[in-house]
């Protein structure tokens, strides 16, 4: 049986993490690419404004906003942007969303970094809720920056009783509106909404607080590599985390779930 043909899109312009970027482009590749004819590559926002992201070429299309800044995608895509990415959505495709990408596709935001404060609406709206972080009760107090102390290693708890160790880095927990319809794949240790998933019109969404994409030898090369003296021994450690072989693989998993949903 001829395999399903699948584009997967990572958005690559300005706020979007090199680090999350190049992870999500060999991890999909890797861990999809078993069920699927996967052709994983690059988008910016002149591409989604050239409306590349409407290919009658391939099955089903994929767009992962990854991790970063979520201002810079908003100046960028507000406006007619944003609704082509809704309009990819709803007529079939699949948005994931990992940590600003997944701020990015709620309702609204509320974050507080370390020295400021980012609030408001967002337009995509796929999730009816407000994503909130950072959460510095994982990481001793220390609101996101981009030092090692806002990095933590978390045990994700999913609906299955299944559990997972991920990376953390400034991420969301999801907090839903009062009649707002989703599924909670994964909480955090403290119980609130750590990667969600949801329809909307055709398509379908997933949103994630953690860095479930994050590739070991590009972490290596990111961060390990680049690291001060001090902080090499656990940059160190987070590197053995995301180099379990399984890491990342549940939400993975139900990314093939949401996969074959739509393709049915």
């Amino acid at each position: 049986m001829t395999k399903k043909a699948i584009s997967v899109w990572v958005y690559d312009d300005e706020g979007a993490s090199e680090l999350s970027v190049k992870s999500a482009l060999t991890t999909a590749q890797a861990k999809l690419s078993a069920n699927y004819t996967i052709e994983v590559c690059t988008i910016s926002s002149k591409d989604i404004l050239d409306n590349k992201l409407d290919d009658e070429t391939q099955d089903l299309g994929i767009l992962i906003m990854p991790g970063g800044a979520d201002l810079p995608y908003c100046k960028k895509l507000n406006g007619i942007g944003n609704d082509i990415i809704r309009d990819f959505v709803h007529r079939g495709n699949l948005y994931i969303g990992i940590c600003a990408g997944g701020y990015y596709g709620a309702r609204g935001i509320e974050f507080l970094g370390q020295g400021y404060e980012i609030t408001g609406a967002r337009e995509l709206a796929f999730f009816s809720g407000t994503a909130i972080g950072s959460i510095k009760s994982f990481t001793n107090g220390q609101l996101y920056d981009e030092k090692l102390t806002s990095k933590a290693v978390i045990t994700l708890d999913y609906a299955d009783t299944n559990k997972d160790d991920v990376y953390y880095h400034g991420g969301a927990y999801f907090l839903a509106d009062e009649n707002a319809v989703f599924n909670t794949l994964a909480t955090y240790s403290n119980g609130k909404n750590a990667v969600i998933t949801g329809g909307f019109g055709q398509g379908q969404y997933l949103l994630s607080g953690v860095h479930f994409e994050l590739c070991p030898e590009i972490y290596e090369q990111y961060a390990v590599a680049q690291a001060d003296e001090a902080d090499i021994e656990q940059e160190t450690h987070l590197l053995s985390i995301i180099r379990h072989k399984h890491y990342g693989s549940l939400i993975y998993k139900e990314i093939e779930r949401m996969i074959n949903k739509v393709l049915s």
